[in-house]
């Protein structure tokens, strides 16, 4: 019985190694048969015209455009299409880490290589527009470098060994941990010591996954637990040299604690707080060392987001901002300088957004259509689900009352108990241990309710009023902090909500997106809205004079 010839080999492993070399460097090679001259995409080990196995390998320019597409639902930019190389040549592939939700028939795309899980580099296209977002980022970001290395510049390197970490919460175990993971001893102070089981906890399963995983030897993790102290006692603070607060945000009580601090720490001692939102100076002002405090302001999970944004007051010493971003580096964080005003710069652009959510909420729409139009937009996350995630709820309600202020839904939320994720329902519901948000009735009722006690008449709000009325206050309140010298450079802004908040690289950062929409038409938007919904989407005023000038926020600063 004649056997059935074998199907061609598909992939050349002797041969691989050719692409494979061009992949690393970006480049996409094409078989070409030496004998009929026909080309084709590897990994075919035969021509497909003559059945020839006498091939070469032809650089292909890597342009092309796309023929057709299907959008894939998911957390990532994803688009399987077929893609008309610019050499004639049709090859099935996939559009990634570009705004996909824009994207043609006909659109041009380049080639971007991807590693798969076994870290070979698989071919996928991208968008031009997202490659040149890409490149901004890097300027953005190296501009962020220079200035630590100016900090840095006639500074000793920072001599911290041991860190003391003020406050066993949540954060508190988040900071601990990051320091732990990067090599510093770590005294944890609490005045509860019921607190120290609970981290300890904590902490030792994060390095019993970083174990798991792979990350971590176990003798590793277990000389990092060792170096985990714990204690009630402020005396302690003397063996620190560097000590960083995480309590409660509440300005009295941040005064008090550095008070204790600036007792019990040996002079010269750099005192860091972790405060989100409030006054730097103020904290400063309950020490005798006001050159001496700096905000280290990490962004939870603490361990784990790159972030770190480092709030310079108007006593803070450039000694101190120089130990401060040198100790960002050793835990492996992108170090921001900001400047001393609420929100810094991250949580101001992120406060402005949330607000005007939460308006939408009143006005008619509902969490899961906010949060679908940001996902789209291409954050890994919506500003509802988030704050489910994060605990936002509690953490808005308490600030709120603090400051003797109101939320019609968050107020509602929190007296049902609907805490988020860690009571199994917020804004959304959870299956027991699932993270995954579904809709749920209540939640809708009780923001329904809120709107009539406030006596408005919900509405149907159009996801394209909802994408301008979330991302345009975030790019006018950037305009703001640039103009009050908070951030030093649009660029800034954006490493600061890439690396903190999940601003996709391929979409650049706010006010990055700002300059490709047009500071023009970004004034249009907002003056139409200030018109339609109130002044407080009057434009600023360096926005509205850079749109008079025809000018942008990045392009002259990243050129």
């Amino acid at each position: 019985m004649r056997e059935k010839p074998k199907a061609p080999e598909t992939l050349i492993s002797a041969e691989a190694q050719a692409f494979a070399e061009a992949a690393r460097r970006g480049v996409l090679v094409l078989r070409e048969c030496l004998d009929c001259g026909d080309v084709h995409h590897y990994p075919r080990a035969h021509c497909p015209l003559c059945a020839s196995r006498n091939l070469g390998w032809r650089e292909a320019s890597g342009q092309g455009r796309v023929y057709s597409f299907t959008r894939m639902a998911g957390r990532r930019a994803v688009a399987p299409a077929m893609i008309d190389l610019d050499e004639g040549l049709r090859l099935n592939s996939v559009v990634l880490d570009a705004d996909v939700h824009q994207l043609a028939i006909d659109d041009a795309v380049t080639v971007r290589f991807q590693p798969d899980p076994q870290g070979q580099l698989r071919l996928a296209f991208t968008t031009p527009g997202a490659e040149a977002a890409r490149a901004y980022s890097a300027r953005a970001f190296a501009a962020v470098d220079a200035d630590r290395e100016g900090f840095a510049a006639g500074s000793a390197p920072a001599e911290v060994t041991t860190v003391a970490v003020v406050g066993a919460g949540n954060m508190g175990i988040g900071i601990a941990t990051a320091f732990l993971k990067a090599g510093f001893a770590v005294l944890l102070l609490d005045q509860n010591a019921d607190a120290f089981d609970r981290a300890r906890a904590r902490i030792a399963e994060t390095f019993d996954r970083d174990v798991q995983r792979g990350r971590l030897g176990a003798d590793a993790a277990a000389a990092r637990m060792a170096a985990l102290e714990t204690a009630t006692d402020m005396t302690r603070l003397a063996d620190a040299d560097l000590v960083v607060e995480a309590v409660w945000e509440d300005m009295a009580l941040k005064q008090q604690v550095f008070a204790d601090l600036d007792r019990h720490a040996r002079p010269g001692v750099c005192l860091c707080t972790n405060t989100s939102t409030l006054d730097i100076d103020a904290i400063a002002a309950a020490t005798g060392r006001p050159d001496r405090v700096v905000g280290l302001h990490f962004f939870n999970p603490a361990h784990v987001m790159k972030l770190l944004e480092v709030v310079r007051g108007k006593a803070t010493s450039d000694q101190t901002l120089a130990l401060a971003t040198q100790v960002g580096m050793r835990l492996g964080k992108v170090p921001v300088v900001v400047g001393n005003a609420h929100g810094f710069v991250g949580n101001r652009l992120m406060i402005a957004r949330e607000q005007e959510a939460g308006r939408m909420l009143l006005e008619g729409a509902l969490p899961a259509q906010i949060d679908a139009v940001l996902t789209r937009f291409g954050m890994p996350m919506g500003t509802f689900e988030m704050q489910d995630m994060a605990g936002g709820i509690e953490l808005s309600y308490r600030a709120r009352q603090a400051r003797g202020e109101k939320s019609p839904v968050i107020d509602r939320l929190f007296a049902a108990g609907r805490l988020g994720q860690k009571t199994g329902k917020g804004y959304y519901r959870y299956e027991p241990g699932k993270q995954r948000p579904l809709n749920d009735p209540e939640a809708t009722a009780i923001i329904e309710a809120a709107s009539a006690a406030e006596g408005i008449t919900r509405r149907a709000i159009s996801d394209a009023e909802i994408e301008d009325r979330l991302i345009l206050p975030m790019i006018n309140e950037g305009a703001k902090l640039l103009a009050e010298g908070i951030a030093t450079r649009a660029g800034d802004i954006d490493v600061v909500w890439q690396t903190g908040f999940g601003w996709p690289e391929w979409k650049g950062g706010p006010m990055y997106h700002a300059d490709r929409l047009g500071v023009a038409e970004v004034h249009r938007r907002l003056t139409a809205l200030a018109e339609a919904h109130g002044a407080r989407f009057t434009p600023a005023p360096l926005l509205a004079e850079k749109a008079a000038q025809g000018a942008t926020f990045t392009d002259s600063e990243s050129a």
